[in-house]
């Protein structure tokens, strides 16, 4: 039986890839990256979609197949097709990039906002934001974000929890436990 239809000749030439990747070859690498590199931008490109987001895109595109360099061994074709693989690793590596970045620019907001409460450039008013924006950092990135919907926009928890997608008291359990939190840690540094 022949084997130069589409399909088979991507198994073959595909296990060889692997292959050579798990022996350290550099040439299969760079003939995976041939046949998925294109694959791998688009993905990249359709999830980091703002244009302050366009400038990680080679970072993105540069992680996957590190990623694919370094963990080949974890691949199971059992589980599913290489492609399949890839595909999920450059949409995991451009999902994560976009919350870091994300993250980053809500970190800059947030202090815009802190600084923004007064406008009085007094002392203790600036040790307050720095305290503020201290504790605001003790928090993961979900309570920071309940928390800064709830106290510093104005949402109600009825409108926080809409708009989270989840229940009123799981909305209200967070806000309280990132308090007791703080309070905790502001008295720590105050005592």
């Amino acid at each position: 039986m022949n084997y130069y239809g589409g399909d088979m000749v991507n198994e073959i030439n595909e296990k060889e890839i692997i292959e050579g990747i798990l022996k350290g070859d550099k040439e299969r690498l760079d003939e995976l990256i041939s046949l998925y590199g294109k694959l791998v931008y688009y993905i990249a490109n359709s999830i980091l979609t703002e244009a302050h987001e366009k400038r990680y895109l080679d970072e993105c595109y540069d992680d996957v197949f590190i990623s694919l360099w370094f963990n080949m061994d974890c691949f199971d074709d059992e589980k599913g097709s290489l492609k399949s693989w890839i595909v999920s690793i450059a949409k995991y590596k451009a999902i994560d990039i976009k919350r870091k970045i994300s993250n980053h620019n809500k970190t800059f907001e947030y202090k815009d906002e802190i600084t923004h409460i007064k406008n009085d450039c007094s002392l203790e008013s600036i040790e307050n934001n720095e305290l503020i924006e201290d504790l605001l950092n003790t928090l993961d990135d979900m309570d920071r974000e309940i928390f800064l919907k709830r106290y510093l926009k104005g949402f109600s928890i009825e409108e926080i929890a809409q708009e989270l997608g989840y229940s009123k008291d799981y909305i209200y359990t967070r806000i309280s436990r990132a308090r007791k939190k703080m309070k905790k840690i502001a008295g720590d540094i105050n005592g």
